[in-house]
């Protein structure tokens, strides 16, 4: 089976998808007997990423980008 090629996509989304998958690096896990379980993405986390490397869009906008990124990525790892 061969890999399907990406989607082409623009500009912006190639900017924000790349900077959730730079922001996850610093995500928070807790751990337990059970094993490690990943923390939902804080405020703080994308601070953490945009103190560094500003971002050109205004903050509610990556903000609300990073958590419903977040939220649907958690809800397929649990499905």
């Amino acid at each position: 089976m061969s890999v399907p090629d990406e989607p082409e996509n623009d500009p912006l989304t190639a900017y924000l998808l790349n900077l959730y998958r730079n922001v996850c690096r610093g995500r928070r896990y807790i751990a337990g007997m059970a094993g490690a379980f990943p923390l939902p993405l804080s405020g703080r986390d994308i601070s953490d990423w945009l103190e560094a490397h500003p971002s050109p869009l205004p903050r509610d906008e990556v903000d609300e980008v990073m958590f419903t990124l977040d939220a649907l990525c958690l809800a397929l790892d649990e499905a």
